[in-house]
């Protein structure tokens, strides 16, 4: 059951359900949406679960760094 789409409102309202919506408006994978998905969730728990709109450029250079960090071993 991991393979059928999570269904969306028809006007979603949260921000994952419009970010889904919009993954399945480009016609992409269900793994790529999930993927995705998983990435972006990741990235708000990293930034103590703040809204998307409300983050830009410095939080997503903040948290490229962060997993470059981790995956190199360098530290900060």
């Amino acid at each position: 059951m991991l393979d059928i789409p999570k269904p969306i409102p028809a006007n979603p309202v949260k921000f994952l359900d419009r970010l889904r919506a919009y993954i399945r408006t480009q016609n992409l994978a269900y793994k790529t949406e999930k993927t995705y998905v998983q990435w972006v969730v990741h990235f708000i728990h990293f930034h103590g679960k703040r809204y998307p709109e409300e983050m830009g450029e410095t939080e997503i250079q903040t948290f490229l760094n962060h997993l470059f960090m981790r995956k190199t071993g360098v530290a900060a």
